[in-house]
């Protein structure tokens, strides 16, 4: 039996504005790495704090080469966690 795993939806509107500023950063083939990220990232279990969206931030940061982008992409979307 498989648990599906969720996250609230304030989580997710965050994950979305996250996922712009991805694309934005890395191109059209974002979408398909940020589909990825948030399938794998679901899978370590519910999503209920705002802090969650700190492990989805890292595992899009980890598509990204350049030390300088990666970074400047982390904070940006840091700034997204807000509640």
């Amino acid at each position: 039996m498989t648990t599906e795993h969720r996250a609230l939806p304030m989580l997710l509107r965050i994950c979305a504005e996250i996922d712009r500023l991805f694309v934005i950063e890395v191109g059209p083939f974002g979408t398909a790495l940020a589909h990825d990220a948030r399938a794998a990232w679901l899978a370590t279990g519910n999503k209920i704090r705002p802090s969650d969206v700190e492990q989805y931030v890292d595992l899009l940061a980890a598509s990204i080469d350049n030390d300088g982008r990666r970074d400047a992409f982390v904070a940006d979307a840091r700034k997204c966690i807000k509640v």
